[in-house]
């Protein structure tokens, strides 16, 4: 009875994604909609033309951190698997757009919807022999698409947040049934591990093989910034955390006046937001992309970053970085990233995500967990009137990171799936 329940599922499913392919199909073929025609499975003709006759491995990354996260992985593919095709594949037009940088691809196209159809059209373009996805990309259709041609399907870098774990459980069963797909599942940690099984997942294909954003690189800075003064990251900040770092930037401004700070919120569509907050804090700021030939001379005193991409490389120049999704309740960001600059990182108590990667932080003193905006600002003052004492946790910061294999852990499990 359970298994019959299970099928009707997916077969509940499938019509339902036929339904909303009938509805959404014509409307993204209309002209206005052209960046998006991808999405159906309709790839550049001469994209498909450089695949044929090759074997391909298709690596796909939800957003632009995974992806630059990812970047490694990528070159372990190009080094490993002589004479293959590399093909990347996001769900936003951005992680499309970075994803047509990465030298070592041969291709970027967003992730077909999970239809019947789009699903069919892209994997008869593409063609792989090997689809890759990174954290939790699980998409039904497409999954079933791949085991039915007997193209393995390798999950690395796997994640189940605790809260993502107590929605999943909800459909378990269903669940239970599009992870058979799976060829292996090359999770981030123990506690991953432990979910995806619970949900799930064959024990035999679970391997736990770590996490992507260990590895990621430092890219080089694509702005000159002046370094004669102390610079603040606030990185991946969410509604909230802006008045809180403006705040806190007004408070030690007060007794550092030559202090800058750069501030990335996490979603751009934000940044007229973000920019009201600033002015409320009376802070003068530029953006990023209003600077004349990439320099920042320190004035205005806050920098705006609206660009994707840029962050990491520019982590090396500042004092501390503040990680944002931390001091509200979303589960917190890449705390790796800065840590890898030789950084000092300070976070809030928003951790569920990283929690793992912020308590080792903690515990090699290369991190501060503060409470609220106004430990932040206290917490801050102190790195800056001890510039040694900065300099020391950014050290033990990069060296809680600094010996990583993840990517090719990564690489040599998702290789054993071809065999």
């Amino acid at each position: 009875m359970g298994q019959e329940r299970r099928k009707g599922v997916y077969l509940l499913y499938g019509l339902l994604t036929t339904a909303a392919d009938l509805a959404v199909g014509p409307a993204l073929r209309l002209r206005r909609f052209e960046e998006h025609r991808e999405r159906l499975g309709l790839y550049p003709p001469e994209l498909v033309e450089t695949l044929r006759e090759r074997k391909v491995v298709w690596l796909h990354n939800a957003s632009v951190g995974e992806l630059l996260a990812a970047r490694p992985l990528v070159h372990q593919f190009r080094e490993g698997l002589e004479g293959w095709k590399i093909v990347l594949s996001a769900t936003s037009l951005a992680g499309r757009s970075l994803g047509r940088e990465v030298v070592e691809a041969d291709g970027a196209v967003l992730l077909p919807l999970d239809f019947p159809s789009c699903v069919a059209r892209a994997l008869d373009a593409i063609r792989p022999a090997l689809f890759v996805f990174t954290e939790t990309e699980i998409w039904p259709n497409l999954l079933r698409a791949l085991r039915r041609r007997r193209i393995p399907a390798v999950m690395l870098s796997g994640r189940v947040s605790p809260r993502a774990f107590r929605r999943y459980r909800r459909i378990a069963p269903f669940l239970r049934r599009v992870l058979a797909n799976v060829a292996l599942f090359g999770m981030q940690s123990e506690a991953e591990a432990d979910r995806i099984r619970a949900l799930g997942a064959p024990a035999e294909r679970i391997k736990v093989t770590g996490s992507l954003k260990l590895e990621t690189f430092q890219a080089a800075p694509a702005i000159t910034i002046a370094a004669d003064a102390p610079l603040w990251i606030a990185a991946s900040t969410h509604a909230g955390e802006e008045d809180a770092c403006a705040g806190a930037f007004v408070i030690l401004r007060a007794r550092f006046a030559d202090l800058r700070l750069l501030l990335a919120p996490r979603h751009l569509a934000r940044l007229d937001e973000v920019e009201a907050v600033l002015r409320r804090h009376g802070l003068a700021f530029v953006r990023r992309s209003a600077l004349r030939d990439g320099r920042w001379s320190g004035e205005p005193s806050v920098l705006l970053l609206d660009t994707l991409g840029e962050l990491a490389g520019l982590y090396g120049g500042a004092m501390a970085a503040f990680v944002g999704g931390t001091l509200v309740p979303v589960g917190g960001h890449n705390v790796v990233e800065p840590a890898r600059a030789g950084v000092a990182v300070l976070f809030g108590p928003h951790v569920e995500n990283v929690r793992a990667l912020a308590a080792r932080l903690e515990a090699s003193a290369g991190g501060i967990q503060v409470r609220d905006a106004p430990e932040l600002a206290e917490r801050l003052g102190e790195l800056l009137s001890d510039p040694a004492r900065a300099r020391r946790m950014g050290a033990a910061a990069l060296g809680t990171f600094a010996a990583s294999w993840v990517a090719e852990q990564s690489f040599r499990a998702a290789r054993e799936c071809l065999s």
